[in-house]
């Protein structure tokens, strides 16, 4: 009997559970793996070494790595992936979670001076072609995004993705840690829980707009869902190959 694959899934923010992991959570579960979550919110123990766990998630959230006031809960954090990157275990990052990677390998993590919303085109660079995730993807594909912070890439890093406004997207370090600051694993109905969860309590962010930026989920959604599907299935399937 061959024993399934346990990953450690981390959410540093507000996000449930499973139900708002999209393609991330759907290709991890349909591929045998059992996730075993921390929550933040409810105050779970991150472990400092990994003997319990085979890889490592890290997922998005409203809050900043780089937020004093969550610097215990962040450093935390940095020492967890520091033990699974260091370990050679599969590490994952998405939105936050590739900031999260960032800082605790040595780059950094910082406010952008806006809000990147809706789908945006992403281009590879060159080392994306030989790369175990990327490889085939096409030169250029639209992906969500919904951030206000972006990531200074660690030392050692290979920059895989990158966009016009934002230039870290996608990053690798090492052979089995990845950081994608884009969120290609949202569907159009958890795109809408985010923005009632974490814009309305935001100053700068009125009823009217929201209303507006969902408006425009639906346009986008219907233009670029199927190719983000597409490709976030492809990624989890090939990030899976690497256990």
């Amino acid at each position: 009997m061959t024993v399934p694959v346990k990953i450690l899934a981390i959410m540093p923010g507000g996000m449930a559970g499973v139900e708002e992991t999209g393609c991330i959570g759907k290709v991890v579960q349909d591929r045998g793996a059992d996730l075993h979550w921390s929550f933040r919110l409810k105050g779970d123990a991150l472990p400092e070494q990994t003997t319990q766990f085979d890889g490592l998630i890290v997922f998005g959230g409203e809050i900043g790595a780089h937020d004093p006031r969550y610097a215990d809960y962040f450093d935390g954090l940095f020492r967890t992936i520091r033990a699974f990157h260091e370990d050679e275990k599969p590490v994952f990052g998405s939105c936050l979670g590739a900031q999260s990677i960032a800082c605790a390998l040595g780059g950094g993590a910082m406010p952008q001076g806006f809000f990147e919303f809706g789908f945006t085109e992403l281009r590879v660079k060159p080392e994306a072609a030989s790369d175990a995730l990327l490889h085939d993807t096409p030169e250029s594909i639209p992906l969500f995004e919904m951030h206000n912070d972006t990531l200074a890439l660690p030392p050692g890093a290979v920059h895989l993705m990158h966009g016009d406004n934002i230039p870290n997207q996608v990053y690798r370090v090492g052979a089995k840690t990845y950081g994608f600051q884009c969120h290609f694993e949202a569907e159009r109905e958890v795109v809408d829980i985010w923005l009632r969860r974490e814009l309305s309590s935001e100053t700068g962010h009125s009823e009217a707009e929201i209303a507006d930026m969902a408006a425009r989920m639906d346009r986008e959604f219907a233009q670029f869902d199927a190719a983000q599907r597409a490709f976030g299935e492809r990624v989890m399937n090939r990030w899976m190959d690497l256990f």
